[in-house]
């Protein structure tokens, strides 16, 4: 079996859904709402912000951020709020200061400036730091834009006659430097930063309202920044997205173009350029917000879209010949402005963030597509046995609900219960609930992934270890010595520290440690007696 190296996830259960009337639909479950603090939230942000392996969410609004912790079920508590400054239009989450927990950056369009807001590690935040950011900042990204390894600030500044994406590079320490401006298309309204280029730089993609069109500025490697190339759009372009929509390992950009209802797909040569025609589907009214995943798991980048006046979120699959389906729409709030994708409730899909401007709160709506049905209990070795080799690993069946599917396994094992990838091996792809394998001498700890052929995926529900032992190896130094026979003389008539493992002194594998294993040890070792294996 292959061996290799994995990071871990952790996930719950989900329940059967019941689909949508459109047999093609992904099954979403009814809009569940939650309160913000102010009016006209703006702008919904995804992560785990308090550490407790779920996603959490930031919402950007009139002069507030809210943030609402998952309970890790993808239901949320509610709102806590933070001062930022005058209509909050847009919210990003990165580590800011580099001490490995969330930081917050929003965009204020009133105030023409950008608030930080450190985490304090546990998900709540210190008073905002602002500054000044262009002339109405619509639109923040965070990302290593001069290679320094801290996170940068990219701002798309929408105002009358502004042409202008500030960046704001980070000092280290989570504070910034003064602005730099760069020549984008007219009003700029939205930026994402991806390597557009392949060169391994962080390039800027601007959606401009008013020009109808998108601006590619290249990276010089430190900062900066090439003059733009523009590239046509549909009507009022308001939203940008970059991700690999036509699977050739380059970013692709998706634009929501709100006057013209639809989603214009741009695809990359390969070097940043996009000299085809943009390819367009049609969204709800006066769409606000794209965002792109694999929402029906089908290895394809789909599309999100919020629309504003049909008060609903499209969502349109990817076809294999690169072309959308139509639209299936979702009811969410009134007049949603923003739209984001992530796992709620721990079920490895995605579901959807919708932040809606007239009805001051966030809908989250849970993706209900079927997944392996239980969680399934390890069942030998047991917790803490000691066995020697070869080790017969055994767990339960994983139940799948789909008769069509078919459930694989990957047997991990770790030399501590942290599971790090760097310490971590695995066998893969079993399709048996059963594999025996010999391995090295020390504690060992496992667990099973299962999965299906579209990678839905369920963990055992418990952690177990054992500890391989040599027969007779009482000094736990790997070989079988004189020094064993005294360490063991020594624990039984002594009062020495018992072998540990504690079978180990058991050199007769009669299940008990006595001076019956001293004579045999001795005869082992000075007299061609049996060898030492239970």
């Amino acid at each position: 079996m292959l061996k290799k190296l994995v990071i871990t996830v952790v996930l719950v259960l989900v329940g059967v859904p019941a689909f949508a009337q459109n047999p093609d639909s992904i099954p979403f479950s009814p809009a569940v709402n939650y309160g913000v603090r102010d009016y006209y939230p703006n702008s919904v942000f995804s992560v785990d912000l308090d550490w407790d392996g779920d996603m959490d969410l930031a919402v950007a609004s009139e002069s507030y951020v809210s943030v609402l912790k998952n309970n890790g079920d993808g239901t949320f508590q509610s709102a806590v709020h933070y001062a930022v400054g005058k209509s909050g239009s847009s919210v990003f989450s990165a580590d800011l200061d580099g001490d490995g927990d969330m930081d917050l950056a929003v965009t204020n369009w009133n105030s023409d400036n950008v608030s930080i807001l450190m985490n304090n590690g546990d998900g709540t935040f210190q008073t905002a730091v602002n500054y000044p950011a262009g002339s109405s900042p619509n639109s923040v990204f965070c990302t290593d834009l001069d290679g320094d390894g801290d996170m940068d600030l990219a701002v798309a500044n929408y105002a009358n006659y502004s042409i202008y994406v500030s960046i704001l590079k980070n000092n280290g320490d989570g504070t910034f430097q003064t602005q730099v401006s760069y020549v984008a298309g007219k009003e700029p309204y939205s930026v994402f930063c991806g390597d557009l280029d392949g060169d391994g730089d962080m390039d800027l993609a601007v959606a401009n309202r008013v020009s109808h069109n998108v601006s590619i500025l290249k990276n010089y490697w430190d900062g900066a920044f090439e003059y733009a190339v523009n590239y046509g759009t549909g009507g009022d372009a308001v939203s940008i997205f970059g991700a690999d929509l036509d699977g050739d390992g380059d970013m692709d950009l998706a634009v929501a173009n709100s006057t013209s209802n639809n989603v214009s797909i741009l695809i990359n040569n390969g070097s940043g350029t996009f000299y085809l025609a943009p390819v367009n589907a049609a969204t709800g009214k006066l769409p606000q917000s794209v965002f792109c995943g694999d929402f029906d798991r089908d290895g394809d980048m789909d599309l999100a879209v919020a629309n504003w006046s049909s008060n609903n979120v499209s969502i349109l699959r990817k076809n294999s010949n690169g072309t959308y389906q139509t639209a299936v729409n979702y009811v969410a709030g009134t007049a949603p402005r923003s739209v984001f994708s992530a796992d709620f409730d721990g079920d490895t899909d995605l579901d959807l963030a919708v932040a809606n401007w007239g009805s001051a709160h966030v809908s989250i709506l849970i993706n209900q597509t079927l997944h392996p049905a239980n969680a399934f209990p390890l069942l030998t070795p047991t917790d803490k046995d000691s066995l020697e080799n070869p080790v017969h690993f055994g767990w339960q069946t994983s139940l799948n609900l789909n008769p069509i599917d078919t459930i694989r396994y990957d047997l991990y094992l770790s030399r501590s219960i942290v599971f790090h990838p760097d310490s971590t091996i695995i066998y893969d792809s079993l399709l048996d609930t059963t594999f025996v394998d010999s391995l090295d001498f020390k504690r060992w700890y496992w667990k099973v992934k299962a999965y299906d052929k579209w990678d839905a995926v369920k963990w055992s529900d418990q952690i177990r270890s054992f500890y391989i032992y040599l027969s007779g190896d009482v000094t736990a130094d790997l070989k079988v010595t004189v020094s064993d026979v005294v360490c063991l003389i020594n624990f039984l008539f002594k009062g020495a520290p018992a072998p540990k493992p504690y079978l180990a002194g058991d050199a007769n594998c009669d299940g008990d440690v006595t001076v019956a294993d001293v004579v045999y040890l001795i005869n082992y070792l000075f007299k061609g007696g049996p060898p030492l294996a239970c």
